[in-house]
């Protein structure tokens, strides 16, 4: 018995000292570690630092062979971040140092920065090898069937608590590139900004991204999620010409429409385009537009007829329109219920006629029945309008006084229709 557990003292110490031997061999020694000669910041262009893990080599606190080096992340680690599909797991490169032996080390940390250290390069600081390679955050792709670069657009939406790619535009595509993020964290201000695409790319999630060019200003240049666009029918004033619709009589101008600039011979070395004569696209779509509430002036309407019958890209022309007149109800006869149950137009003379005009000359300026539309008129509005105005009682010089009889009034009036008041003694 002693005998077999001298043998097994024996044995488990034999275990232990191959395991401390073990231990010992994995951590370098002060004499046997290598020395960093070498350590400098990357200065080439960024994008062209982006790198991703290969997974053969782990990193550390500092270059792996360097006294004290410590594991950030287990090669597993590494490799499942190599497999990501999500943009934030994004690798850059911003140190490099060279050991003793000749080995190259790189410093990295991924674009969230939830890991950060150094890991094995190679033998040589002209390219990436060993534990990382080279990595395009983002590939070239085709600008999306249904945006064209000929086209105009708008961002759909803004808000500044929204950082998802589509409430305004990136200096990159997001997390395509390391701390590049927005061009501003709220667009609202730019919302009706005219957006030209000119290219687009897939981002590690597979989302695609499109670079647009804000023709309003430039504040909206950027990169933003194709999906955040919508087409727009205005046309920035550089790209057609300018209309503005002036009021004759007062001499301002109460609106403007830019028509698209369509050259009536575009191989001329100075293209123009026909707006004056009636019945071309430009002239309708001019004549389409013209403000509500107004309408062509008489006379010639262009401030210069030859300008508009050659219009240059980017040109400002003035079109005359006057105010239409505004639409009132109007009365047209009234009417008396007589004891017989009939009805019979009431004449009114001397104080009574007198009256009669006085009211309505009340109702047409009265704003309640007035507008430029034709809309419908509220029952219970026209009855105000009509006892405001004076129709509400009418003296006849003899004294008979006649009451309106609103309960007979028509229904759904229109601004600008004829109708009739009864009256009842």
């Amino acid at each position: 018995m002693q005998s077999s557990l001298k043998k097994s003292l024996y044995l488990g110490l034999a275990v232990l000292s191959f395991a401390s031997v073990a231990a010992v061999s994995t951590t370098a020694s002060a004499k046997s570690a290598a020395k960093v000669t070498s350590d400098k910041v990357l200065t080439t262009d960024a994008t062209k630092r982006n790198v991703t893990f290969t997974g053969t080599n782990a990193l550390y606190t500092k270059p792996g062979t360097v006294k004290g080096a410590k594991v950030v992340a287990t090669t597993t680690t590494l490799k499942r971040l190599a497999a990501s599909k999500n943009g934030q797991d994004n690798v850059r490169a911003y140190r490099v140092a060279t050991t003793n032996r000749g080995s190259v080390y790189y410093k990295v940390v991924t674009f969230d920065r939830a890991y950060r250290g150094w890991i094995y390069g190679g033998k040589a600081t002209d390219k990436f090898a060993g534990g990382i390679n080279s990595f395009a955050t983002t590939t070239e792709a085709k600008v999306p069937s249904t945006l064209n670069t000929t086209s105009y657009y708008t961002l759909a939406k803004t808000d500044a608590s929204v950082n998802d790619g589509t409430t305004t535009t990136y200096k990159a595509p997001a997390w395509s590139q390391y701390k590049i993020g927005r061009t501003m964290k709220d667009a609202s201000a730019y919302k009706t900004n005219l957006l030209q695409v000119s290219k687009a790319a897939t981002t590690r999630e597979g989302d695609t991204w499109v670079y647009v060019t804000d023709v309003t200003n430039g504040k909206l240049t950027g990169w933003v999620k194709a999906s955040a666009l919508k087409a727009s029918a205005a046309v920035p004033a550089s790209e057609g010409v300018t209309i503005n619709y002036m009021d004759k009589a007062t001499g301002k101008v109460v609106s403007s429409h830019v028509v698209p600039f369509k050259a009536d011979n575009p191989a001329y070395a100075n293209p123009t385009m026909n707006i004056y004569t009636d019945g071309n696209p430009a002239n309708k779509e001019l004549h389409n537009n013209i403000p509500a509430g107004y309408s062509v002036a008489s006379g010639n309407a262009w401030g210069n007829s030859t300008l508009a019958s050659k219009a240059t890209k980017g040109s400002t022309l003035v079109f005359y329109v006057t105010a239409n007149a505004k639409k009132s109800v109007t009365i047209n006869d009234s009417l008396e219920i007589a004891s017989d149950g009939q009805t019979k137009t009431l004449v009114f003379s001397g104080k009574a006629l007198t009256q009669w005009h006085n009211a309505k000359a009340a109702l047409a300026k009265d704003p309640t029945v007035t507008d430029l539309d034709g809309k419908i008129i509220d029952s219970s509005v026209l009855k105000t309008a009509l006892d405001n105005a004076g129709f509400g009682t009418i003296t006849a010089d003899n004294g008979t006084v006649y009451k309106l009889n609103t309960s007979v009034l028509p229904s759904n009036v229109a601004f600008g229709q004829k109708i009739n008041l009864t009256y009842s003694k």
